[in-house]
Formats: structure tokens, C-alpha cells, sequence
């Protein structure tokens, strides 16, 4: 109730209860999760946000031309 849409957006809602359980930011390269994406039901239910993950690494070491090891 509280977060500003121009800011973030809810990423993931809890089906159970409503709840928030992940958000996505618009002026940042972040996104969170409140749960283990790696425990989820299916094996490939969130594969998604790892490599999303990966691909804002490699994003910010394209920008930055920071070394990564």
C-alpha cells in the first residue's frame, strides 16, 4: 500500500495472503524477492531471476568496465 508506482512495482504476490513478495525497481538495476527462488515448486518456476540476475551484471560490467572474476 505504501510504495510509490513511480518508483517500484510489486514483482511477485503471495497467493495465499496478498502479500508482497518481491518488487521491481524503475530507476535502478534492482529487483528483490522475500522467498527462496531456488525452492520454488517446479524446477524451473523462477530460472527467470537468475538469469535476469546475471544479465544485470553483465549490463554494469559492459557500463562501468568493471572486472568481474
Amino acid at each position: 500500500d505504501n510504495l510509490d508506482p513511480k518508483v517500484a512495482v510489486p514483482a511477485f504476490i503471495n497467493v495465499n495472503d496478498g502479500t508482497c513478495e518481491g518488487i521491481t525497481y524503475h530507476d535502478m538495476p534492482a529487483f528483490t524477492v522475500q522467498f527462496h527462488p531456488e525452492a520454488c515448486a517446479g524446477p524451473k518456476d523462477t530460472e527467470e531471476l537468475f538469469g535476469r540476475f546475471i544479465q544485470m551484471m553483465r549490463d554494469y560490467k559492459e557500463k562501468e568496465g568493471a572486472s568481474c572474476r
